[in-house]
């Protein structure tokens, strides 16, 4: 009988899984079936809103049809999800159709938390969605002197260089144009004592400080935040200081979809994430369910970032493949390898990941690239990615 396999999420994790399966099970000849289930009809490449935000790159580049898996033997159902029902292997959909599986692969992401925190919503800006990311261009083409602050509310959150990144990158911008833009970068202190500078080690930070010292751009830790005002444009922070600003860029704390905000999927030391076993990526209880989404990285030990969600989406679907056909293609978690701006340039930071008493350690890091090459090796990276969906 032929095995169903659904994908909810069209995203990295998504399409990584749907692409790694359909080409197995053509290999092998495998007697199942993928459906892939997006909230519309878009892929969306998010590092590539950053250059929506500053250099106002066309939305349309930044994606690519969802359906363009359907050429790989992949089905797609356009809509959202409304509920996923584990005990009887079924997902309902919002317009009542309800589609069953064998295995489920769950790969949702988070939404954006503004709520968690007093008048974060109403202040500042930010490129975590394609419209947010175009309103943040516009707000910056206005923008031609005063102290700018990116700020992130609390760890961890979604691709941890962020601050770091969109902090050099204005920091260029703003300098060969001759404009008087101070630039902070506010972010929490780590569990382990470090600042955010100093999360990917000692090399990679030594990056960062130096372009840091280029630009004039300042850093400071905090303790967690308290509250913003949008009025006066000031930030509180728990220990009871504050700062200004005249232009904000803001991280979205990462919180659970609906969908995921329930007990049987909930990881309960942190509520913000889902329960996951980190070996293989299934859920705990409900082997025949995989969750590779940005929901699921930090209670394995992985960093929120495509790049382990791309690791995690092959090292899952490998022990499904081994479940379904008995193939026994199941990868070690590889080294990961990330391409980011950095000021005029850009830099290939790559981390070593080890799996240790059932958690993934990636604290060997280091810079392997730098180079002004690297800014058009990101851009040409995900444009390719992207066309493996827009190509007939």
């Amino acid at each position: 009988m032929t095995k169903k396999i659904l994908i909810l999420g069209g995203g990295t994790g998504g399409v990584v899984s749907a692409l790694r399966l359909s080409e197995k099970i053509n290999h092998y000849g495998i007697d199942a079936e993928i459906t892939l289930i997006n909230k519309d009809e878009w892929h969306y490449m998010p590092p590539l809103w950053m250059d929506v935000a500053i250099e106002g790159m066309p939305i349309e580049e930044t994606r690519a049809p969802i359906k363009g898996l359907e050429k790989y033997g992949v089905n797609v159902v356009i809509g959202p999800a409304a509920d996923i029902d584990l005990a009887n292997r079924k997902v309902k959909m919002e317009d009542g159709k309800e589609l069953d599986y064998d295995y489920l692969i769950i790969a949702l992401g988070t939404r954006n938390g503004w709520e968690a925190y007093p008048g974060l919503a109403e202040a500042g800006y930010h490129n975590y969605d394609p419209d947010a990311a175009q309103e943040m261009y516009k707000a910056l083409k206005q923008f031609k002197a005063g102290k700018l602050v990116v700020l992130a509310p609390e760890i961890p959150y979604r691709c941890g260089i962020y601050p770091m990144e969109v902090a050099t990158y204005l920091g260029h911008y703003y300098h060969t144009r001759g404009m008087k833009v101070d630039i902070h970068v506010i972010t929490p202190y780590m569990p382990n004592g470090f600042t955010t500078v100093q999360a990917l080690g000692p090399d990679i930070g030594r990056l960062w400080l130096k372009y840091f010292k280029k630009y004039n751009i300042k850093f400071t830790p905090h303790k967690g935040l308290k509250a913003i005002d949008p009025k006066a444009k000031r930030i509180e922070f728990v220990d009871g200081s504050t700062t200004t600003y005249d232009f904000l860029i803001k991280v979205p704390p990462m919180r659970l979809p609906k969908i995921l905000d329930k007990p049987e999927l909930v990881f309960e030391q942190d509520k913000r994430f889902t329960k996951v076993r980190a070996l293989d990526f299934r859920h705990p209880e409900y082997k025949e369910v995989f969750l590779i989404g940005s929901h699921a990285m930090p209670p394995t030990g992985l960093a929120d970032a495509g790049v382990f969600i791309h690791s995690a989406a092959v090292r899952a679907t490998g022990f499904l493949l081994d479940d379904l056909a008995g193939v026994g293609e199941i990868e070690d978690f590889p080294p990961v390898t990330c391409v980011a701006y950095v000021g005029d340039k850009g830099f290939m930071g790559v981390c070593e990941v080890e799996y240790q008493n059932g958690m993934y350690v990636w604290n060997k890091c280091y810079n392997a690239m730098e180079s002004g090459l690297m800014k058009l090796v990101k851009r040409s990276f995900y444009q390719g990615w992207l066309d493996r969906l827009r190509l007939p």
